[in-house]
């Protein structure tokens, strides 16, 4: 699993939602000016420096032999975003791989490797090479996610800061040689002298500045992990919002208990979810998903949510799960309260993702099918029921899985411990079967520990005499949802759950569907109503599908995506059925 999440976790996994700040250092062709270096070995130390701050374990270039970069960066392409591979593909930038599959790079090193075992004088060009190759794919093809999470963990190679070169008397196999390690320090080109566009926290377009309207609220409606100053305790925080502005959410209050590293790690309530659990919660959404505030490209859409949750991933002990083919479940139904959304159904949005050990492994995360319930029934072309293949995976919530060799989880693993604190935390006093949305502004003191993981941010119960105590009960991501733990069951979802269009998600038959009733009725038997709406892997919906692979219908649309439920918009309907 990568983090990209379906529950509460917005898009942060590998080869999806991309950040904006990836899209804005890749279509950027002129490094910034504090990343330069007038000389190669300046822009090298330069550059070096912003390495070892964004990356924890770094080694010298000297450090490593050619093999062991060739293998870390077989490591890199697997997480590479075609999306970036495309933008710089399509411009023509020296930033684009010369290769399009590793395989055909693996040739290439096991050639290299075998002329530079016959010229050893030649050794130290070709490893030097290879740091500046491996950290070019590290920071403009691998996307912020992970590198802040999966190659934070791990050593990171800098960059020499010696020049080599050819002498004109070189003979072919060593000319050849200098022309491979010319092109693997291609970025001396732009850096030396103008310098990157790395990701220090000053470039990032969606820091939402002080207003003098509402003083010190700006970092506690939004504040990353990667920020600096870095995110105080009760930074970050936020609250119900119906907008992206100061004055669109609602600030709750907030008091320190103990600062971080006055908190025994022991003593602190992991950031942990149980490995089988059903959760009703509160919260609000935003629509278009996106991690960073673009204005005037998308408009946004808000509503105030109320969803059911199913997660089933029980890992006993066992870093592939102990479900057949190491197989983890979430599904969310949520009812999109704003009455824009009323008419559909009451708002009722389904989503169920699915992703097996082998999709893990080979980066592919899985299936989601998304059932508009308002539209379901209506025919295949109107999107209530779509398989969109390869979207936000299932996050690791009860433990951790490993994956290619490294440990992934939503919380356990890359997450910054902010703190316990004092907040209150919202719709105090909701039941399920209490009619309306809850009360906002209706709220409950809670001491819990707070952690940060890229933008997201989770809240768990500190109080030893609370009935919820070690147990997540708040989380809050900027732009991708908010959402309070109204009712926490640690058992196992019904097995129906995966099946059914509706199975019973606890919040009362007055919220059932009124058109085409769909009680008691199966994924299965609704096949022929499923549209594929994604290219890359349409392979991986054939399991709705009854195994056919060959002949998808691709959607000519648009998804709306959001943090409890994605909405597909047909350009043209062509198909009712009534």
């Amino acid at each position: 699993m990568k983090l990209k999440a379906a529950l509460v976790f917005g898009c942060a996994t590998v080869g999806l939602c991309l950040d904006t700040r990836d899209l804005q250092r890749a279509k950027a062709k002129v490094p910034r000016a504090p990343f330069k270096g007038k000389t190669f070995d300046s822009m090298s130390d330069v550059l070096n420096g912003h390495m070892k701050k964004m990356f924890p374990k770094t080694k010298p270039c000297d450090e490593w032999t050619a093999a062991d970069l060739q293998a870390y960066q077989s490591i890199l392409y697997s997480y590479k975003h075609e999306e970036l591979s495309k933008i710089y593909s399509d411009s023509s930038d020296n930033r684009r791989m010369i290769h399009d599959s590793i395989e055909k790079h693996q040739q290439e090193w096991s050639k290299s490797n075998s002329d530079v075992a016959k010229m050893p004088h030649m050794q130290k060009m070709h490893r030097d090479g290879h740091c500046h190759e491996a950290v070019m794919w590290l920071v403009h093809h691998v996307p912020a996610p992970e590198q802040q999470t999966v190659f934070a963990r791990i050593p990171a190679p800098l960059l020499s800061t010696t020049r080599h070169s050819c002498k004109p008397s070189a003979t072919d196999k060593e000319k050849e040689l200098c022309k491979a390690y010319a092109a693997q320090v291609t970025c001396a080109e732009c850096h030396s002298g103008t310098g990157m566009l790395f990701q220090d926290w000053k470039d990032i377009p969606g820091i939402i500045p002080e207003d003098p309207k509402y003083p010190g609220v700006a970092r506690q409606r939004r504040c990353d992990q990667g920020y600096l100053p870095t995110c105080g305790p009760c930074e970050g925080i936020g609250g119900p919002y119906w907008g992206d502005g100061l004055d669109k959410f609602q600030p709750t209050n907030c008091e320190l208990v103990t600062k971080p590293e006055d908190v025994p790690v022991a003593d602190r309530q992991r950031p942990e979810f149980a490995e089988q659990f059903i959760v009703h919660q509160l919260g609000s959404d935003r629509l278009i998903r996106t991690q960073n505030s673009v204005k005037g490209l998308i408009p946004a859409i808000y509503s105030q949510i109320r969803s059911t949750l199913w997660y089933d991933f029980p890992l006993g002990g066992e870093s592939n799960g102990t479900t057949k083919d190491g197989v983890a479940h979430l599904r969310h139904d949520s009812y999109y309260d704003d009455l824009g959304y009323r008419w559909m159904d009451n708002g009722l949005v389904t989503e169920i993702h699915t992703q097996s050990r082998v999709e893990r492994e080979t980066n592919i995360t899985g299936p989601m099918l998304s059932i508009l319930h308002g539209l379901y029934g209506w025919g295949k072309y109107l999107g209530g029921l779509t398989c969109l293949a390869d979207p936000v995976g299932v996050p690791v919530l009860g433990g951790t899985v490993d994956t290619k060799g490294i440990p992934h989880s939503a919380f356990l693993e890359g997450a910054d411990y902010l703190g316990r604190i004092k907040i209150g935390v919202e719709y105090d006093g909701f039941k399920l079967g209490d009619k309306g949305h809850g009360d906002m502004k209706a709220k409950r003191n809670m001491t819990v520990d707070h952690y940060i993981k890229w933008f997201l941010h989770v809240y768990v119960d500190a109080d030893k005499a609370s009935p919820t105590f070690g147990q997540p009960v708040r989380f809050y991501g900027p732009y991708s949802g908010f959402a309070v733990y109204v009712k926490f069951d640690k058992t196992v979802p019904p097995a129906n759950v995966w099946t059914d269009i509706c199975p019973d998600n606890g919040w009362g038959e007055s919220e059932s569907k009124p058109i085409h009733p769909c009680k008691g009725k199966t994924i299965a038997e609704s096949k022929s109503q499923i549209m594929v709406v994604e290219k890359v892997h349409p392979e991986v919906c054939a399991s709705y599908l009854n195994g056919t692979v060959g002949d998808f219908d691709v959607s000519d649309g648009e998804l709306l995506k959001g943090n409890f439920g994605t909405i597909f918009m047909p350009n043209k309907p062509k198909e009712i059925i009534v």
